[in-house]
């Protein structure tokens, strides 16, 4: 008998073990560590996770959230869906799961009025992308997330602006002005996440008329990462850099079966024509204070079209991955004009 239900906290290893099934990428894979399957869900204030059920058994999961966005300058509710996994071996028949999945919770979004429904989807997810597709909904825009190892090294004085966080939130708030998916309560995530510790700074450096910034996050409270596969290139690789990284200032290559923490770089700001050499040099400081503090790897998020960031900084070795905003309207056929805001507890 299959039916739907909704999630609670007695599911959460079942859940974990069903989230072990989903690893990440393709060159490098990578299984999350999860220690509570629902912390997402926590972040925001109003969310539900439904899980689909066959004869008892786990095959599939979805979470969504409503949240208060802006869209052309006006509040609207939009929901934002997620955690969209199904079963391994469940697979061959998911559109008797997942499809249903789906529309249970587009019943449920339907009833609180969102103007759209919005999810984050790597672009090489051919299951996930042929469900959102599937389902009515297109794609709003792309990011890219940028992974670098730490990088060893003394570790910089920086300041973190914690002190002063309205200011700062204010002057992000200023810069991001007025776009599509950035919530009415812009500076909700930045208070919480400095309150449950994993707001790390608001990072910047300056050169006369030039400035660079972004915000660090360590969530490795909530998650870390495990390697499970590596191209042989990479493996190759570590076997010459790694012993060198015991003594000179290069990256450490993480190895198969690994687990690894995180610092997550959010909101990058690139202003005057040094802009972009002034973040890679942040971003190389915050390499080597992540590395200081026991993070194996930094993770920085940005669309592809974000004003802010004209251009995006090379490093060596680098991997860029590639995630697609899933836009599936409600209330009419229009997507959310772009530039799109990405809002930290979405990811």
């Amino acid at each position: 008998m299959f039916r739907i239900r909704e999630a609670t906290s007695s599911d959460n290893e079942t859940l974990l073990q069903l989230e072990a099934q989903s690893p990440q990428g393709t060159g490098i894979s990578i299984l999350i560590d999860r220690e509570d399957y629902f912390y997402r869900s926590r972040l925001h204030d109003m969310t539900k996770v439904l899980i689909a059920e066959e004869d008892g058994r786990i095959v599939g999961i979805m979470a969504f959230a409503i949240k208060d966005v802006l869209l052309d300058g006006a509040p609207e509710k939009v929901a934002y869906f997620y955690d969209l996994r199904g079963e391994a071996t469940y697979r061959r028949s998911m559109k008797r799961g997942l499809f249903r999945l789906w529309k249970a919770c587009l019943e449920e979004i339907l009833g609180n009025n969102a103007a759209f429904i919005y999810g984050h989807v790597k672009s090489d997810n051919n299951d996930s992308m042929r469900i959102a597709l599937k389902m009515d909904a297109k794609i709003g825009a792309t990011f890219d997330i940028l992974t670098l190892p730490s990088l060893p090294g003394p570790s910089p004085n920086l300041d973190d602006h914690l002190d002063s966080l309205d200011g700062e939130i204010a002057r992000l708030d200023h810069c991001v002005g007025i776009r599509s998916l950035r919530p009415c309560d812009f500076g909700a995530a930045y208070h919480r996440g400095a309150e449950l510790g994993y707001l790390r700074g608001i990072f910047r450096l300056e050169n006369g008329t030039s400035s660079a910034q972004v915000s660090a996050w360590d969530l490795s409270k909530i998650y870390r990462g495990r390697v499970l596969r590596m191209p042989f290139s990479l493996h190759a690789l570590s076997m010459l850099l790694n012993p060198l990284a015991t003594f000179l200032p290069v990256p450490r290559i993480p190895r198969v079966g690994e687990q690894l923490t995180y610092m997550q770089l959010f909101d990058p700001i690139c202003e005057g024509k040094d802009g972009t050499a002034l973040l890679k040099r942040l971003v190389q400081q915050l390499r080597r204070k992540a590395s200081a503090e026991g993070i194996d790897v930094l993770t920085f998020f940005v669309y592809q079209d974000d004003p802010l960031l004209p251009q995006m900084p090379r490093f060596y070795p680098r991997k860029i991955m590639q995630y697609n905003t899933m836009v599936r309207p409600c209330t009419s056929d229009d997507l959310p004009k772009r530039p799109l805001f990405l809002d930290i507890r979405d990811i």
